[in-house]
């Protein structure tokens, strides 16, 4: 079924839309957050809560892209319930960009988080197709090297080097634009 079919079915109220986002999202949406959790019971807790917010949403709003837009809701939500819970310590992708992008948390550095983010965006511009959809899916949709491997055609060794130089080149990257790390 098509996004359009799926919206119309929301704004309907028809229980079917869930079912339907579900059907063409579902294992996308679900693998994010399994991503991030480390239950499946939270899992199942997110993608619940994911389509309530999804049916509380829709309408008034009308996304222009049903996936990203739900992959966006259950991703925050997973992140929200990782960080609530303190289940695991700091995962194997945060350490790998903390060691290029340094801490934002204080106030100082708010400001040069924003520029960092425009950065990062910047840099991602450059990147071919390929590595910068190996970057989003390793450090946004928190996929495992695997997953990224089999989704790209690639083995799980070559993802790592591509994602390995990458981070090299950003850090170069953002060294040569003033950013201290």
């Amino acid at each position: 079924m098509e996004d359009k079919n799926i919206i119309e079915l929301f704004f309907e109220r028809s229980e079917k839309a869930i079912t339907e986002l579900l059907n063409k999202y579902g294992r996308l949406s679900r693998s994010l957050a399994q991503g991030i959790l480390l239950s499946e019971e939270d899992c199942d807790e997110c993608m619940n809560t994911a389509c309530m917010r999804m049916w509380n949403a829709i309408p008034p709003k009308k996304p222009e892209n049903l996936g990203g837009y739900f992959c966006r809701i259950v991703r925050n939500i997973a992140i929200s319930e990782y960080h609530r819970d303190k289940k695991r310590a700091e995962n194997e992708t945060e350490t790998e960009l903390y060691e290029i992008i340094p801490d934002t948390r204080t106030v100082e550095l708010e400001y040069e988080a924003g520029r960092i983010s425009e950065l990062l965006n910047e840099f991602l511009e450059k990147q071919n197709k390929k590595n910068r959809r190996i970057f989003v899916s390793r450090y946004y949709l928190n996929l495992s090297l695997s997953a990224i491997g089999s989704s790209m055609g690639m083995g799980e060794g070559a993802v790592k080097s591509r994602l390995h130089r990458m981070r090299i080149e950003l850090k170069d990257f953002l060294q040569e634009r003033g950013v201290e790390i």
